[in-house]
Parts: C-alpha cells; structure tokens; sequence
C-alpha cells in the first residue's frame, strides 16, 4: 500500500468548480441563442433578396405586357387592319350599321345577370 495520503477536495473547491462549470454552461447556451438569432437574420436577409429579385422580375414582366398592348393598339387600327385585309386577301368588310348593337348599360352588370340566369335554369333541373 501506498503512504499516500488521498486529499479530499474542500468544500471552497467543490463550489468554485460548480461556479466555473455553470458560468461554462450558460456562457455556451448564450452563444448558441447568439449564434441561431444570426442564422434567422441571414435567412430574413437572404429571403429579402429574394423577393426583391421576384418583384424585379414582376415588374419586368408587367412593362414588356405593357409594351406588347401598346404594340397590338398600333397593330388594331382600322387603316392597319384595311391593309393587313389586303394584303392577306381575306375578303373580309366592314359591318354595316345594321350589325352593329350599341350597349347602353353596364356590360359587366349584364354579362353577370347573363351568367346567373343560365346557373339557375342549370340548377332546376
């Protein structure tokens, strides 16, 4: 056997271990709450880029449809289509005053009333 004498820790010791170890442990959980809250601001941020780029695109997209409607208005006109007309050869002729049916109501009113008449004669069947 050994002359060795075991020491036991004192009770100071003990207590500034336990101190020491705690101070570990929240220091470390700070760090990771620390650590998720930058990775969520990244995301936020990167998800911001995003949705700027996609309303970019939106945007984008809404000018070119505007360009194309400015471009088929040019393209529509009653000289245009006259020569688009003879061009092609198509024989196609003016409506007469006749052919003509001139709205005085709202036609979204009347396409509605239109639409739901048809829905109630299909549903009393």
């Amino acid at each position: 056997m050994s002359n060795r004498k075991t020491q036991k820790p004192s009770q100071t010791s003990s207590i500034l271990n336990r101190i020491i170890w705690l101070t570990f442990a929240l220091t470390l959980f700070v760090g990771m709450f620390g650590l998720g809250t930058v990775y969520l601001r990244h995301e936020a941020a990167v998800l911001a880029n995003e949705n700027k780029a996609l309303y970019a695109n939106i945007s984008e997209q809404k000018r070119h449809i505007a360009e194309l409607g400015a471009v088929i208005a040019r393209q529509t006109t009653r000289d245009q289509l006259k020569a688009l007309n003879q061009e092609y050869g198509l024989g196609l002729r003016l409506p007469t005053e006749r052919q003509i049916v001139h709205v005085l109501e709202d036609p979204t009113k009347r396409l509605y009333e239109k639409q739901s008449n048809t829905m109630l004669t299909a549903a009393s069947f």
